[in-house]
């Protein structure tokens, strides 16, 4: 099985696999962007149960469920009193795609749904602002972001730095109330 150092390697030998790889995630990007909201949950609810079961499988060696504080990790924005359909609904207004290009995000259940609920991303330059969504208890919604370099610089995105929070000022102060 091949574990993510193993997949760096593979991406840094051979340059053409990046290149098959960077194309495929357009496509896979394309094709997520022109979802609706209901293909969007089903998808990510698939996600949901599939990456924990493989998860638990490989040992963790595939990276594809992440483990993130509370509401005091870095990570964390905001709480909004919207719902979460109505939050995805205000970012994709504003000009956020619907991301399934990515891991399941987790966090203490101290306040609702330990798994992340909907993920979206802001394009800037080679970067991207990921911002993912957790359900609430209450019925709010907790807002969380990191900005790395965009999946589509496959080899880029992982391997380098990834910072807490919104690099860029893309999101607005409005969806932080």
């Amino acid at each position: 099985m091949l574990t993510l150092p193993d997949i760096v390697t593979v991406l840094s030998d051979n340059p053409e696999a990046v290149v098959v790889l960077a194309v495929v995630i357009r496509l896979a990007r394309a094709y997520q962007s022109q979802l609706t909201w209901p293909e969007y949950r089903t998808l990510h609810r698939f996600k949901r149960g599939v990456i924990p079961v493989v998860y638990l499988a490989t040992k963790g060696k595939l990276h594809l469920l992440n483990d993130k504080g509370g509401r005091d990790d870095g990570e964390f924005v905001a709480t909004t009193d919207k719902s979460l359909r109505d939050t995805v609904r205000a970012f994709k207004d504003d000009g956020a795609s619907l991301h399934l290009i990515n891991s399941i995000k987790r966090r203490p259940d101290t306040n609702g749904d330990p798994l992340s609920a909907a993920h979206l991303i802001y394009t800037v330059d080679s970067d991207q602002v990921e911002v993912y969504l957790f359900r609430n208890s209450d019925g709010s919604t907790d807002i969380y972001a990191h900005t790395e370099a965009s999946v589509d610089n496959p080899l880029a995105h992982l391997t380098e730095r990834q910072e807490d929070g919104d690099e860029y000022g893309v999101l607005p102060d409005a969806y932080a109330e």
